[in-house]
């Protein structure tokens, strides 16, 4: 059996991904990686609340809270569409 001349998408960018990953600092430790996702997380459910709430000027608490319960829904949602599709496309792509 011959092998085929044919490189992967995967390894004809593998020089790129190592260039971009240079330059990112990873935590040295799983405790250092959990804080990091906590604040990252905090940061962005604080931000997607000031949007829900300059979008609802007039809202109460409780409007908000459950404008942000429907969009953190649709997004969970999308996000597992998006999986199911990118399953589809990698094994496509990589052959797997």
């Amino acid at each position: 059996m011959s092998k085929s001349k044919h490189v992967p998408l995967w390894l004809q960018r593998l020089g790129l991904v190592k260039s971009e990953l240079k330059s990112v600092r990873f935590p040295r430790t799983a405790e250092e990686g959990l804080r990091q996702v906590a604040a990252l997380s905090a940061v962005s459910l604080r931000m997607l609340e000031e949007d829900v709430r300059s979008a609802m000027p007039r809202a109460t608490e409780k409007p908000v809270r459950v404008a942000m319960r429907g969009l953190l829904g649709r997004i969970s949602h999308a996000e597992t569409q998006q999986t199911g599709f990118w399953q589809k496309e990698r094994a496509r792509h990589f052959g797997l």
